[in-house]
């Protein structure tokens, strides 16, 4: 009997160490189970917050070569005559690392003599008309042709010697590109050519169109073209901390009929085994660009949890304490990835909708401001009123005073202007120099009102360094019916009428314009 109890105990303690055991093994388990998920998330948003902030400095890098480029081609629509010294003066600072700058002139076959002895007396050196044969790359005199695009002002960081007269019709792929952009009448994106020295780039090519007098009806008085050009590798990579390029692997690819999916740009990062994929849409002027994402092995290191889930398996069976700690590192974990998203969420948002320079809205987001408050207004039958606005003679506070002056002006112009206005009224930068400000629950009257007071409170009190300065004053109020960009031509119209009429004033939009 008391072998028989003894074996009943013994069966007893291995029962309940075979319980315990068990219990051991499936909280181990789950715990298990609960960590890879949790760190599979963390992962996955770690990977997103790469790929946005990736995304963002690209997007960013992109539009940015579009705008400096929009720069330029309005000095030219805006100068009569730019002379060398003037073009390499306002193009130096936008010229950045791998960048080069120039400016293509449409010349008639009858004109080339008048315009070579016109480009030196402007101070263009070693001038000599040529063209690249595109079989042989070897200079070769002119061809007669009705009209030539003669290269005639180039700005460029690296060593390769142009001379100044290449015809660029003799070049088939710049031919296509800038063709493109003189019937389109807007900023034209190539795929990738190669440039003059060797490597593959990215060319941006804006048309020039003045309206001349004397000029034929059939010519649409193309004057040239301002042309940007940037090293691919460099446009894809320049700004970005080599830590994370080497995180991510990414390839960059043209969305069209001829080239789908076709890899023009892939990062020196291999990507790694990993269901971790994103791809973004990246629309440049009239270019369509796919950029995939994937993380590479740097990346899938410094985010391994290998190490956590062997601790768990040796340890969690028999040491309840540690598995209490690990479901309180998880939660913590989760509470933390929540908490970053959310933070670096509202910090791309924020450089999404606002200027750099001066901390008001950008342009994007006053677009989208302006079609939800034309929305709002026609629903609740709420006025809308616009101001719009440019700082008179800002290229001479440049060139004198030069561009960080410049840019100390627009930000206290800006700081000046939220001093003297509503929480409601809405600032944004719209261009260089333009302002927009959007008024809404105000009429025609108030808002001439504060135009006028905003005129006043710019042009009396005198800014640091530069002395006065003054602005062009435009403003219209939405009438029902009207599309967004009509209302903002009228805005836009009244501005420059500003302008014409001697400046620092205040004009109404004529209500004719309407539709």
């Amino acid at each position: 009997m008391m072998s028989t109890r003894q074996n009943a105990l013994k069966a007893s303690d291995v029962a309940l160490c075979g319980l315990v055991c068990l219990a051991g093994v499936a909280v181990t388990f789950l715990v298990l189970i609960l960590f890879v998920r949790s760190e599979q998330r963390t992962v996955n948003v770690a990977f997103q917050l790469e790929v946005d902030e990736r995304f963002s400095r690209l997007q960013r890098r992109f539009n940015t070569q579009v705008l400096k480029l929009d720069v330029v081609r309005r000095f030219f629509i805006n100068a009569d005559d730019v002379t060398e010294k003037e073009f390499l003066g306002f193009v130096t600072p936008l010229v950045g690392e791998d960048e080069a700058y120039s400016w293509v002139s449409r010349i008639l076959e009858k004109d080339l003599q008048a315009f070579r002895a016109k480009a030196l007396r402007n101070g263009t050196s070693d001038f000599s008309y040529h063209e690249i044969n595109p079989d042989t790359g070897e200079r070769v005199p002119l061809t007669r042709r009705p009209e030539h695009w003669i290269l005639l002002y180039l700005l460029k960081r690296d060593d390769v010697k142009i001379i100044p007269g290449m015809d660029v019709l003799a070049r088939p792929g710049r031919q296509a590109l800038m063709s493109k952009a003189r019937e389109t009448r807007q900023i034209v994106v190539s795929q990738p050519l190669k440039m003059t020295n060797g490597q593959s780039g990215i060319f941006f090519v804006a048309p020039v169109f003045q309206e001349l007098s004397g000029v034929p009806l059939s010519d649409d008085n193309l004057q040239g073209f301002v042309v940007s050009t940037v090293r691919l590798a460099s446009l894809m990579e320049q700004g970005i901390p080599l830590p994370s390029l080497q995180r991510l692997n990414v390839t960059l690819s043209l969305i069209d009929t001829q080239h789908q999916g076709e890899n023009i740009y892939q990062s020196s990062a291999p990507a790694a085994p990993s269901a971790l994929y994103a791809q973004r849409l990246l629309k440049v002027a009239d270019q369509n660009y796919l950029i995939r994402f994937r993380p590479s092995s740097t990346f899938l290191v410094a985010n391994s949890y290998t190490l956590s889930i062997s601790l768990i398996i040796v340890f969690g069976s028999g040491l309840t304490l540690l598995l209490t700690l690990m479901v309180y590192l998880l939660i913590t974990q989760r509470a933390r990835a929540l908490s970053l998203v959310d933070e670096r969420t509202q910090d791309l948002r924020l450089l999404n909708i606002t200027d750099h320079l001066t901390g008001v809205y950008n342009r994007r987001y006053f677009e989208e401001l302006m079609e939800r408050l034309l929305i709002e207004a026609n629903v609740q039958y709420r006025p809308l009123s616009l101001i719009m606005f440019d700082v008179d003679h800002f290229k001479q506070i440049n060139d004198r005073w030069g561009h960080q002056c410049g840019d100390n002006v627009l930000k206290s112009l800006c700081a000046r202007i939220r001093s003297a206005t509503r929480k409601t009224d809405l600032l944004c930068r719209t261009g260089g120099e333009e302002f927009a400000l959007i008024c809404p629950d105000t009429e025609l009257n108030n808002t001439r009102l504060l135009a006028e007071k905003l005129r006043a409170l710019i042009s009396t009190l005198p800014f640091d360094e530069v002395g006065q300065v003054t602005c062009s004053f435009g403003v219209a109020t939405w009438i029902p019916s009207e599309s967004f960009d009509a209302f903002i031509r009228r805005a836009d119209s009244a501005m420059y009428r500003a302008k014409a009429s001697g400046r620092d004033q205040v004009q109404l939009a004529d209500m004719e314009q309407i539709g």
